[in-house]
């Protein structure tokens, strides 16, 4: 026994020692030790009171102090919320610029696996999946999603993998051949792939040969990018050169620049970058579960000659009528309007229920049931609806894709208190007792939802 324990007790001491020194040589390496701190403590600065740091800027910022475990585990879970929301909005705004990218999908699904949420799961939306199924046309947006399709442990496809390789075999910027390289990198790990290795080394020294004089690769987004590329290959490259030609771009209160750029330069000082991703460590390790009920997202895109929004509503009459009763704030107020017209039969007619309530408690319930002739869209039950009953009067923008409603009976979207208007497909009549999930949100806009007969629509007024 006391062998057993004197060798046990060896075995700690020499691992605590080999850690310890690990730590030491990687911070002289590096020499980055201050500079990174400074880095983080400007970075949480700027973060705002929604825990969040933009619209833009929370993914980037999310990755960063969530790959380097700055700050409380509680705090990174409420701007993991926010960046959530932001997202939520997007989905639901998609008519509006600026569109959703495979680039923007791809940094989402990344901090999404980062911080332990499954990307495959999202609110009824299959990021993964809308990244495999709309490929990026540049090569850097490409590698990019790559990269997130591996991390968030779903299998990358062979066409995937083809394009890949033929990046990196040919000449290319620094921004994609390190995406490329990071996303190879992921891919190997899986012992399926383990024959890709070999492909790895070719990209790696094409990327280092960009590397310049003065140590850097040109802007401090492709230096910090080829920097967690290529990790510990020092043979064709000098890395202390490059770590020290980021840090004399450093300001003196910390930041690089901006947000955006101060998270990917503290990514590259840590040694802990977006290669890292899926070997973070989580309770519930994510499956590799098919999710067929989750929506795959349809990237939108404006065309080249963007029009002004219409600031008036494009149904009739053109002006919300408000049913706002102060009595009413704390009493659920029902009714159900039917429509003269006939059931919906099969030849040519659709029948749906269309639901309106307000409040996340419902303060308010509306229903009224409305045929149509089939193939109509969701846009023109609600201009009928509209017609029959003042209560679903409505106001809309209308943009290049389509029209964005904004305001429903009287109630107007308010974004500075996170009150929205959402729009649910049911399939049954929706129920206050028992509210539908963020997994039933309609998965398009009101110009693309085509009806169908017997089915349910809610639009819900709440705070989300």
């Amino acid at each position: 026994m006391l062998k057993i324990s004197n060798g046990l007790s060896i075995l700690l001491i020499a691992s605590i020692f080999q850690l310890l020194c690990s730590s030491l040589s990687t911070a002289e390496n590096n020499g980055t030790g201050k500079e990174l701190e400074r880095a983080l403590k400007w970075l949480i600065t700027q973060r705002g009171k929604d825990w969040g740091w933009g619209s833009q800027e929370t993914t980037q910022a999310l990755l960063a102090v969530s790959l380097t475990r700055t700050g409380d585990p509680l705090e990174r879970e409420l701007s993991t919320k926010q960046m959530e929301l932001n997202l939520v909005l997007q989905l639901w705004r998609h008519h509006e610029t600026p569109p959703l990218t495979p680039g923007k999908i791809a940094m989402y699904a990344l901090a999404l696996t980062a911080n332990c949420h499954d990307p495959r799961q999202f609110h009824g939306h299959d990021l993964i999946g809308s990244l495999l199924h709309h490929e990026a046309e540049s090569d850097s947006e490409f590698a990019l999603a790559s990269l997130a399709i591996c991390s968030s442990g779903a299998h990358v496809r062979k066409r995937h993998l083809r394009r890949l390789l033929d990046i990196a075999s040919s000449k290319h910027s620094v921004d994609s051949l390190g995406g490329v390289v990071l996303a190879l990198q992921c891919i190997v790990k899986d012992h399926r792939n383990r024959n890709l290795q070999q492909y790895l080394r070719k990209p790696i020294l094409a990327l280092a040969s960009l590397q310049q004089s003065s140590g850097g690769f040109g802007s401090l987004h492709s230096t910090a990018l080829a920097i967690q590329a290529l990790g510990d290959e020092t043979e064709a490259w000098n890395r202390s050169t490059a770590v020290s030609w980021l840090v004399n771009q450093q300001g003196p209160d910390g930041a690089f620049f901006d947000i955006d750029t101060t998270s990917e330069v503290i990514l590259a000082l840590a040694s802990r970058g977006l290669g890292n991703i899926k070997e973070v460590d989580c309770d519930d390790p994510l499956s590799n579960a098919e999710y067929p009920n989750a929506a795959i997202i349809t990237f939108h895109t404006l065309s080249d000659t963007t029009t002004e929004p219409d600031t008036k509503p494009s149904s009739k009459p053109n002006k919300a009528k408000s049913v706002a009763n102060n009595d009413k704030q704390n009493k659920t107020v029902s009714s159900e309007t039917a429509t003269t017209t006939d059931e919906g039969d099969h030849d040519g007619t659709s029948t749906v229920s269309y639901t309106l309530w307000v409040g996340s408690n419902v303060t308010e319930n509306h229903t009224i049931s409305i045929t149509m002739p089939h193939n109509s869209t969701f846009y023109n039950v609600m201009q009928m609806a509209a017609e029959k009953d003042n209560h679903y009067v409505f106001s809309a923008t209308e943009w290049p894709n389509g029209h964005y409603v904004h305001t429903l009976a009287g109630f107007k979207e308010q974004p500075m208190k996170y009150r929205y208007w959402l729009l649910y497909r049911l399939p049954s009549l929706p129920d206050p007792s028992n509210p539908p999930g963020n997994q039933l949100v309609a998965p398009t806009g009101v110009d693309d939802l085509i009806v169908e007969d017997g089915e349910h629509y809610l639009f819900w007024y709440k705070k989300l």
